[in-house]
Formats: C-alpha cells, sequence, structure tokens
C-alpha cells in the first residue's frame, strides 16, 4: 500500500472514533424505574430505583481504569404514567426526567456520551387526567401521548443522535455512528402502533442498516422490549402480544399471529448481520443469540426484579412461548437459563476491538447495596474474526 492509501485509510478509521490497538467501550442499561408509585413527583428519588445511581458510579468507577465512550439507556428512565401532584403527567414526567438527568449528569461530566430512547413509562398515561385509547371492545392500557414524547424530547435532547427517523416517532427513533459502530435506536411506542414498529420505521430501518453493512460497520438496534422475552412481559414484548388487542386490523387471540412481526423485524437484522439488539423492559438482565444475532436485554436497575419465566401457565395460544415452551429452542445461547435461572440486577459493557466484540456482564442476584455489590457475573464473545 503507498503512502497516500495508508494515509487516507488511517485517516478514515480514525475519524470513526476507534484506534487500532485500543477498544471502544459501551455500556448498556435501562429500567431504573421506582417499583412502588409516590403521591408526589419528586417522591421515590424522582420516581428513580435506587440501585440506579449505584450502577452510574460503577460505571464511572469503570471508567476510571479504562475509558466507557458511550452509555446505552433504552427506556423506563422514570415512573411516570401518573400526574401525581403536577397539573399532568407530561408536568411530572418532565420534573422526574429531570431528576433522572442530574443522577446522569456526572457520567456527562466525565466525557461520556450518552444516548437515549424511550420506554413505556416515558411515554404512556394512566388515570383520568388522560382518555385511553380505545382498541376493540376494550381501552388499552398502553395509552400514550403526544405531550410525553415532547418532554423527553426537550428535557433530554442532546441524548438523541441527529440522523432522525421518521416524523411519526417524534425525533426518538434516529441512529449515529461511534467507535467504528453503528447504532440503530428505535421508538417502539408510536402514536398509532401501541408497542410495535410503524411500516415507516421499518422502512428506515432497513435503508440505515444497509448503508452502515455497505461502509463495513458493526450495527446494533437499540430499542425498549424485547423480541424474545423470558419473563413476567411475554404478554407484551416486541411487537403487541396482548391476546384482547385487534387494533390495526389485528386480533391477539383469533387473527393473525403476530409472532410473524416479530420474526419480520428479526430477519431484518439478519439480512443485515446487526451485531446484536439491545434492549429492556424486563426487569432483570437475559442473554440470548438467536440464529446469529445476540438479543441482550439489560434491565437490571429496578427495585424489584422479575423471575425467569414469569408467566407460570396461560390459555392464550398465539402468546409468544416458543411453541408451548418458555425457553427459546432458536437461541443456541441462552443465558442465565442455562445455570441456575437466576434473576440479576446490573447492567451489560461491550467492548469492541478490530477482531472481536466481547460483552460481560456486571451485578448481583441480591440487591446492591454499595458500589462494590457490583461483580462480574459472566463474559460472552459476540463476535470475532
Amino acid at each position: 500500500m503507498d503512502l497516500f492509501r495508508l494515509v487516507v485509510v488511517l485517516l478514515c478509521f480514525l475519524a470513526s472514533g476507534t484506534v487500532w490497538g485500543e477498544s471502544f467501550r459501551f455500556a448498556v442499561l435501562c429500567d431504573c424505574r421506582s417499583d412502588a408509585e409516590s403521591p408526589t413527583c419528586m417522591g421515590n428519588n424522582g420516581g428513580i430505583s435506587a440501585v440506579a445511581p449505584l450502577a452510574v458510579g460503577h460505571i464511572l468507577a469503570k471508567a476510571a481504569a479504562d475509558p466507557i465512550n458511550l452509555v446505552l439507556f433504552p427506556g423506563d428512565m422514570i415512573a411516570g404514567y401518573l400526574k401525581r401532584d403536577a397539573p399532568s403527567v407530561s408536568d411530572c414526567n418532565r420534573i422526574q426526567l429531570t431528576q433522572w438527568r442530574t443522577m446522569m449528569q456526572p457520567l456527562m461530566d466525565a466525557g461520556t456520551t450518552l444516548r437515549v430512547t424511550a420506554g413505556d413509562h416515558e411515554t404512556r398515561v394512566l388515570g383520568e387526567s388522560h382518555l385511553s385509547v380505545p382498541c376493540g371492545k376494550h381501552f388499552t392500557k398502553y395509552s400514550p401521548a403526544t405531550e410525553n414524547f415532547e418532554v423527553v424530547r426537550n428535557v433530554l435532547w442532546e441524548m438523541l443522535g441527529e440522523n432522525q427517523g421518521p416524523a411519526s416517532d417524534m425525533g426518538l427513533t434516529y441512529s449515529f455512528d461511534m467507535g467504528g459502530c453503528h447504532f440503530s435506536v428505535l421508538n417502539a411506542y408510536t402514536m398509532l402502533h401501541k408497542n410495535s414498529f410503524s411500516e415507516e420505521t421499518l422502512k428506515w430501518l432497513e435503508s440505515d442498516l444497509q448503508k452502515a453493512a455497505e461502509a463495513g460497520q458493526k450495527s446494533f438496534v437499540v430499542s425498549h422490549p424485547p423480541v424474545f422475552p423470558g419473563s413476567k412481559h411475554m404478554w407484551d414484548a416486541l411487537p403487541f402480544f396482548d391476546p384482547t388487542y385487534n387494533c390495526d386490523g389485528y386480533d391477539g387471540r383469533y387473527g393473525i399471529d403476530r409472532r410473524r412481526e416479530a420474526d419480520r423485524f428479526w430477519n431484518i437484522l439478519k439480512k443485515h448481520n446487526v451485531t446484536a439488539y439491545l434492549c429492556g423492559h424486563e426487569h432483570n438482565i437475559q442473554v440470548q443469540e438467536v440464529e446469529g444475532v445476540w438479543h441482550i436485554l439489560s434491565g437490571g436497575l429496578t427495585d424489584k426484579l422479575y423471575p425467569l419465566n414469569g408467566v407460570a401457565k396461560t390459555d392464550w395460544t398465539n402468546l409468544i412461548l416458543y411453541d408451548g415452551r418458555f425457553q427459546n429452542p432458536r437461541a443456541s445461547v441462552i443465558w442465565p437459563w442455562d445455570e441456575n435461572k437466576k434473576s440479576y440486577w446490573g447492567w451489560c459493557l461491550i467492548s469492541v476491538m478490530e477482531d472481536r466484540i466481547t460483552m460481560e456482564v456486571f451485578g448481583s442476584d441480591t440487591r446492591p447495596r454499595s458500589v462494590d455489590d457490583f461483580k462480574r457475573l459472566k463474559s460472552f464473545v459476540l463476535w470475532q474474526k
């Protein structure tokens, strides 16, 4: 290779944010909303779990020895849902999200980039303060409000990427490049597609991932709900599996099997060689490798964990139970089911290197009371040459 071409290659690689021989590291964590309800917006630490600031402290401690360049937080930052002592739900959300931002500020002060998208607790409304959305013969409990999306965007504006997705996703679907990697961050709670991605979002995702593949980047897709649940949220994973849901021409009990929509989304990730789908919603940590794409659920910052296989029995025939079984037969890796079936508090750290991508899980099976309670639980090789 002549000198000119070598200089061009080095400049392009440096622009991607990674230097040969160094690792680009990023953390994935979410679901830190408080468990117990409070009559005030600032109650329960502003609707935030007491575990969350401990995790922030642990990330800062890990970053002191080796920088953690990015923190991904895909939703359920706050309790949300209710107006409490504020004039409206969106006003209460603004108070709680401001408190969450204050908690995360030490990471930003240390030079770490934060990227977020909304969970159901940032977007949904309960109670008489907002009309529920009709869904068939009942009113759906997943009732998002436009003003709630606006509050997330206004309070956390610099935690959103500039390459925006469809306008219908209200600024919470976007993509960005960092460390030689590409990240597609999706809002699953659009106004018209309760807990599922719209056609516009999927078309945008296809195009976005295609460009990343053509550029030779390693891609990660990020959103709040899991595709392959294994705990309490089996009924409302991605897409919406509530068997009484029959909006938009779908009837979960007697009509189309909505697992086909989950497969449609997963096939997009497989087609474009996505390394991992990073999500939360269920209050624990779950790691699966499904047909070559990693499904990493890092929701371990909650007050109270959900047990694995949290729905003991059901007569909902097309619930996403993998042909009646709770463990996923499509997965070649399924942890922690294959060891002790414990639920864990904690967070995940992914390291991207020239020849491999690895992940470490830090956490505890008892509720952390100090930063020192986070121990290295497990490690995985997500990709290698």
